[in-house]
């Protein structure tokens, strides 16, 4: 129970992250190197902050991908929306079995500083999250 915890403390913080707007000159050096180096391609991004955290959120070809760092440019959660088909079955048989008939609201892909893999499904205002073996962690209220 300790593991889950500790792996969910991460995927909390990410979830609740209400970050202020900010501009790209506002970010920190080492933020913006380490997103520069990761994602050379992208031109266009979104910037936030949230306390001693920085955001950057941006398209990987259709998908909103969202990145969140430290002020050293450390990579802590990287957030990916993802089609629902392409999420491991039995997440797929797990809400249709809890809640069926629901409207997936938002499906994503959460990678942790560790590379340990999630998944975030949120139906009825609800988040729903599975580790990458598709185990059911828990679920936690969506923020307004």
């Amino acid at each position: 129970m300790k593991k889950v915890a500790l792996f969910l403390i991460p995927i909390l913080f990410a979830a609740t992250l209400n970050a202020q707007k900010c501009k790209e000159k506002d970010m920190p050096a080492g933020v913006m190197g380490a997103f520069n180096k990761a994602y050379p391609d992208v031109k266009k991004m979104y910037c936030g902050k949230e306390s001693t955290n920085y955001q950057i959120s941006f398209f990987e070809g259709k998908a909103p991908v969202s990145i969140t760092y430290d002020g050293d440019g450390k990579r802590l959660i990287t957030e990916k929306q993802m089609p629902v088909e392409d999420l491991p079955q039995g997440i797929m048989e797990y809400v249709k079995s809890n809640y069926p008939g629901e409207i997936y609201q938002e499906v994503a892909k959460i990678t942790n500083e560790d590379g340990v893999i999630s998944y975030d499904v949120q139906v009825k205002m609800i988040d729903l999250v599975f580790d990458a073996n598709a185990r059911y962690l828990g679920a936690f209220r969506c923020e307004d």
